[in-house]
């Protein structure tokens, strides 16, 4: 089965990348089948089928492939994504779950203004958004309803090498807080019965738990996932135990494994008589197979049966289906079997994370029992000590355990390792010893207690769990062990994101060691590694590399300066906390986790608000700041002032010089005040630090949120403000870019950070056109994504987001572009 399931998804490969390498991969296919046909000249019958199979694979996913469905209310009515509120209709199709406040539940069959749309909605419900004479309500999985909100449409911030989670692969098409809701009816059904005690199952947790432990069970039991804080999903990261967060194939395997094992126990307890006289029927193997599947298939249905679990079941249920049968060591086969259905069943798959982690950590763990299995067979017995192997002594025994409890963590770290990289940008050094430790507590001890104690808790109709106490000081203990990993220093390393040849280096030397018994085979492995360790410090590169990040309704730029310091300029907002999700991720894929100059323009929330994950998660050596302070941030400068970091004033008439550049500090002075018509918050706007970067022939001013008042105070300052590069201000507001302070700067390029479809309309449609009236490039963030100049010598190159992904081929140039971006 192993060349059948490798064939059937490398035709899934081919057709999935083919509009963007179609010579290289019908190449590699010609190659390919060419040294078949030459090796295996003796089998070319098992060949053609190899070939039919591959060819099944590359037309299944044509007939399968869909593209994400355009909005159809935004290409009928772009007004019902507006400011204004609008009523809609729609069945809750999830389990509500509740978190501080505020429900999230998500609607299907929904009609907006009495039109149906293709896709799902996700409503979040305020406690004080309600009127005083509603109750709180929280609907259930079924119930239709009728509401009253303000939508928007979800969008991707994009930026190169950084992960943005996208709405509309769950078919979600919008967004929306409720005003008012009303009941409208209810679908009755079994899915709707099975949600429903998910639901009641939440309670009973939440009822039995305190909130930290409860969030804990309702993530690995019922499948409620948003109680988990973001503190406790960092802990579980930082010490490589995401994967228990999510319900996965290690739940479901080591779930299986205790009630095969208990069951299995008790058949054979049984008096020899009636145990002889079964097992001429069935085996105690074959009973506890049957008995474990339908408690399997239960946990899938009461943990809400995702995407994700029913590809765990499969695995886990083609594995029992073996054992059924006397398969026992056809491990390989079963996984190649698991792969193929779940496939058939959704070929996109292939393409997802989980998807990719699940079958490689199973591939690795395989593999190092597989070896430990040879080994112990392959070990001779020493003559006249048959006796003594007989009763082996305890410690060798624990020490073998651990020994392959160990090799199997290991294993999967190193097999997932490039993924981790990639996705999540670390690489957690201690998570073979946290693996090893922490996952037979959580899933031989606080997975079977909360199972069992769970569905005695629906059966008995309980409004508390049995054993709570229990329950609550094993949970306890299990997440404070948690926590102290997470504290070691360098417990977790933060790493760069490997190129795809890296990763294929990577995988091809690890495949060498498997099958080679060369003395030096860890040689290939520890090249790369080492190679892909230093290569973030091997650029000989003088240049400026300047990106303007795409953070949403905000700001946020990384410098790379010519002597290879890094700034970075303001840090976007705090809800969603774009620090968390684009900028350190930015950084960390760029290799950077030292910054050596933080310049915060002013201090207003969608400027500063990413920064303090910043400051808490990297090494910042000074800060730059404009001297105002405002309420909003006293808790950023709290938190800088506890970091000891050096702070720095800037005011006009600051010149720092380094080696390859100069910084000109244009604006504020300690007598500005811009007095502005429109309120406090626009003359803190006009507060914000202006000031240029030159290198070589290249410059680039940066402006802050400075309005008019602002602009007006520093054009006399004439051709010191002349840049080739402008950063708008105030994200292209009306009140801002005047025409004389375009005129006196005079750039050719321009770049406007805004988030795209946000409630100010930003950038305003005047200042879009001064700009265009006076012949300047415009780039804007909530269009072109991220937007990276690099300088060099006396000129610069621009690149949008556009440029760091693969494109669809119009040519051969188009094809070698894409191949080196993934030497990239």
């Amino acid at each position: 089965m192993i060349p059948f399931a490798v064939s059937f998804i490398g035709g899934l490969t081919a057709f999935h990348y083919l509009l963007f390498f179609p010579v290289s991969i019908s190449a590699l296919c010609i190659s390919i089948t060419a040294f078949l046909f030459i090796r295996q000249r003796t089998n070319k019958k098992k060949i053609c089928i190899i070939l039919l199979i591959f060819l099944s694979g590359f037309i299944y996913n044509f007939l399968r492939h869909t593209d994400i469905p355009e909005n159809t209310v935004r290409l009928n009515s772009p007004s019902y994504f507006s400011a204004r509120v609008v009523s809609l209709e729609g069945t809750v199709r999830d389990v509500p779950e509740v978190a501080g406040g505020k429900a999230r539940f998500t609607l299907d069959n929904v009609y907006i203004e009495g039109k149906q749309i293709q896709g799902k909605v996700r409503l979040f419900l305020l406690e004080n958004f309600l009127n005083n004479d509603m109750q709180w309500y929280v609907p259930v999985y079924g119930d239709r309803i009728r509401a009253l909100t303000r939508l928007r449409e979800p969008h991707l911030v994009r930026n190169p090498g950084v992960y943005s989670y996208d709405f509309k692969k769950d078919g979600i098409v919008a967004l929306g807080y409720i005003k008012q809701m009303q009941f409208v009816g209810s679908e009755r059904g079994v899915f709707s019965w099975i949600h429903n005690k998910r639901q009641v199952l939440g309670t009973i947790i939440d009822n039995s738990l305190s909130i930290e432990n409860a969030s804990l069970h309702k993530a690995i039991i019922p499948g409620l996932k948003r109680g988990i804080t973001q503190h406790m999903r960092d802990a579980f990261s930082a010490t490589g135990l995401a994967h228990l967060l999510s319900i996965s194939g290690t739940h479901f395997g080591l779930l299986a494994f205790i009630i095969f094992k208990l069951i299995k126990m008790a058949v054979k307890s049984l008096p020899i008589r009636l145990l002889t006289k079964m097992t001429l029927y069935i085996t105690p193997t074959q009973i506890a197979v049957i008995f474990t599947l339908p408690v399997l298939v239960m946990y899938a249905l009461i943990s809400g049966a995702s995407t994700p679990t029913i590809r765990s079941l499969i695995m886990v249920f083609i594995y029992m289906l073996a054992l059924f049968l006397g398969r026992k060591d056809q491990w390989l086969n079963s996984l190649s079997i698991a792969a193929l259905i779940i496939l058939l069943w959704q070929p996109e798959a292939l393409f997802e994370l989980s998807f990719q982690l699940s079958f490689i950590a199973v591939l690795s763990i395989g593999y190092v029992l597989e070896r430990q299995s040879e080994h112990r067979t392959q070990d001779p017995v020493p003559d006249g000590t048959e006796q003594s192997t007989h009763y082996k002594k305890p410690l060798k025994t624990v020490y073998e355990k651990i020994k392959t409890g160990f090799l199997i963590t290991s294993a999967a770290v190193l097999g997932t390792a490039p993924f981790v990289a990639l996705y999540f940008k670390q690489f957690p050094f201690i998570s073979p010893l946290t693996n090893l430790i922490v996952t037979p507590l959580v899933c031989f001890i606080i997975l079977p207690l909360g199972f069992f104690t769970c569905f005695s808790a629906l059966l008995l109709n309980l409004s508390i769990l049995p054993f709570n106490r229990l329950t609550e000081t094993v949970t306890y203990l299990t997440l404070k062990l948690i926590k102290i990993f997470s504290q070691i220093p360098y417990a977790n390393f933060h790493i760069h994101n490997p190129s795809f040849l890296i990763i294929v280096l990577y995988f091809i030397a690890l495949i060498f060691i498997v099958k080679s018994r060369f003395k030096w085979r860890f040689l290939p492995l520890t090249l790369i590694v080492c190679f892909y360790v230093v290569s973030p410090y091997l650029s000989l590169n003088k240049n400026m590399e300047l990106t303007f990040l795409d953070v949403g309704q905000g700001e946020s730029s990384v410098v790379k300066l010519p002597d290879n310091k890094v700034m970075l300029i303001d840090g976007g907002a705090i809800e969603p906390d774009m620090g968390r999700s684009v900028i350190a991720p930015f950084l960390w894929a760029q290799g950077i986790r030292d910054i050596d100059y933080l310049v915060v323009s002013h201090p207003h929330p969608d400027h500063y608000g990413g920064l303090i994950y910043i400051v808490n998660n990297f090494h910042v050596k000074e800060i730059w700041l404009n001297g105002r302070r405002t309420d909003d941030a006293e808790h950023f400068f709290q938190t800088i002032k506890e970091k000891k970091i050096q702070q720095r004033v800037l005011k006009r008439g600051d010149l720092i010089q380094a080696a390859g550049y100069e910084v000109y500090v244009f604006h504020p002075y300690d007598e500005f005040y811009a007095g502005s018509s429109r309120g406090q918050f626009s003359n803190e706007n006009s507060d914000s630090l202006v000031f240029k970067i030159q290198t070589g022939g290249v410059s680039v001013l940066f402006t802050g949120d400075i309005e008019a008042e602002a602009e007006e105070n520093i054009v006399h300052l004439g051709k010191w403000l002349k840049s080739g590069i402008l950063k708008g201000p105030h994200h292209g507001g009306r009140t801002s870019s005047s025409g004389e302070f375009i005129k006196m700067v005079n750039p050719e390029t321009a770049v406007i950070s805004a988030g795209r479809d946000n409630p100010f309309n930003h950038p305003h449609e005047e200042t879009v056109q001064r700009y265009h009236n006076a012949g300047i490039r415009l780039f804007r963030t909530d269009r072109d994504g991220a937007v990276s100049i690099t300088s060099e010598k006396n000129s610069y190159s621009v690149e949008t987001y556009q440029g760091s992904v693969l494109k669809k081929v119009n040519g051969l140039k188009d094809e070698i572009r894409n191949l080196l971006l993934l030497i990239r």
